[in-house]
């Protein structure tokens, strides 16, 4: 069975927007790395929160369960935020991050 991969599109203040192209076994944020781009991640394992976005467009998926320390609901969290350190595109999904990535 194929894999299906969709189109990830980061925005964040001044810069500009990036696109790249995720399979939906994977979590954005490594998905994201291996397009080239890093993103400012803290624990990978949705605790610390560093790398939440505003879901702007699309569908995500759980693919990782949290850690047992972790602050809430990856896809769900009170601020209206997403983690994607522990989410994969389940569709196209455009993304605001809170923080600037980095080319790698």
């Amino acid at each position: 069975m194929e894999i299906a991969t969709y189109e990830i599109t980061l925005r964040h203040a001044g810069l500009e927007p990036i696109r790249f192209a995720a399979p939906a076994d994977r979590s954005i944020v490594k998905s994201a790395r291996a397009a080239g781009y890093a993103l400012t991640t803290g624990c990978l394992q949705g605790r610390c929160a560093i790398c939440r976005s505003r879901l702007l467009a699309g569908e995500l998926k759980v693919i990782r369960r949290p850690s047992r320390h972790a602050v809430g609901d990856p896809l769900k969290r009170s601020d209206g935020c997403v983690l994607p350190c522990s989410l994969a595109p389940d569709s196209d999904v455009e993304l605001e991050t809170l923080s600037p990535w980095t080319s790698c």
